[in-house]
C-alpha cells in the first residue's frame, strides 16, 4: 500500500469515527475481536515498557454480574452539586432501575496498567484510541467508558475485577464498549468547536 492511500485510510478511520451508546444483541467474531486488541497492544507506551493488561468481557454472565454491581454502587452515591448533570442523572436512574453504563455492548475491554505507574493513564489512552480506530474500520461501533475507572475503588467493583484476574499490582485505567451499533451513526465529519490550537513560531 502506497504511502498516499494510507494516509486517505487513516484519516477516514479518525474523521469517521463516532461514540456508538446502543447496541443490538449480536456477538463480534472473535477474529474482528483480536484484531482490535491486537491494535491496542501494538501503542506506544513509555519506554517501550507495554505495562498494559487488556480483560475482554464477553461472557453474558458476568456481563450481567458487573452491570448489576455497578447499578448498586451508583445508586448509592450520595448526590451533591459539585457532580456534573449526566452523573447526576444516572444515580437517579441508577436507584429506579438498573443501569448499563456500557449500553448493552456484547464485549467490554477493560484496560489496566501497573498500578502507580506515572505514565499508566497515557499507556492505556494511547491502547484504547488504537483500538477505537480498528473497532470503527471494521464497521464495529464502540465507546470509551469511564465509569469503571471512576468506581474502581468501590469494594464490589474492586472485588468483581480480582475475580477476572486483576491482581494488586494493576488497577483499571480505563475501558472499552465493542458491538454493533442499532442504528448506523453519521460518518460526515462534525464541525470542530473546541480543542483550540496555539503556534508559538
Amino acid at each position: 500500500m502506497d504511502k498516499d492511500t494510507i494516509k486517505a485510510a487513516l484519516k477516514e478511520a479518525i474523521y469517521q469515527r463516532r461514540s456508538t451508546r446502543a447496541y443490538i444483541d449480536q456477538p463480534v467474531p472473535d477474529s474482528i475481536i483480536e484484531e482490535i486488541i491486537e491494535a491496542g497492544q501494538h501503542a506506544p507506551s513509555a519506554s517501550n515498557g507495554q505495562k498494559s493488561h487488556f480483560f475482554v468481557i464477553s461472557n453474558v454472565e458476568k456481563r450481567a454480574e458487573l452491570r448489576a454491581i455497578m447499578t448498586k454502587v451508583i445508586a448509592a452515591i450520595p448526590e451533591n452539586d459539585n457532580l456534573p448533570p449526566v452523573f447526576l442523572k444516572l444515580i437517579q436512574r441508577a436507584k429506579e432501575e438498573e443501569v448499563d453504563v456500557s449500553y448493552g455492548a456484547p464485549v467490554i475491554i477493560v484496560t489496566t496498567n501497573a498500578k502507580g505507574s506515572p505514565n499508566a493513564f497515557a499507556d492505556t489512552a494511547c491502547a484504547l484510541e488504537n483500538m477505537m480506530l480498528t473497532a470503527s474500520a471494521n464497521q464495529v461501533g464502540n465507546c470509551w467508558l469511564n465509569q469503571f475507572l471512576m468506581l474502581r475503588d468501590a469494594p464490589p467493583v474492586k472485588e468483581f475485577f480480582a475475580g477476572i484476574g486483576v491482581g494488586e499490582d494493576l488497577e483499571v485505567c480505563g475501558a472499552l464498549a465493542v458491538g454493533y451499533p442499532v442504528e448506523a451513526l453519521e460518518t460526515a465529519p462534525l464541525p470542530r468547536t473546541g480543542n483550540q490550537v496555539t503556534y508559538i513560531r
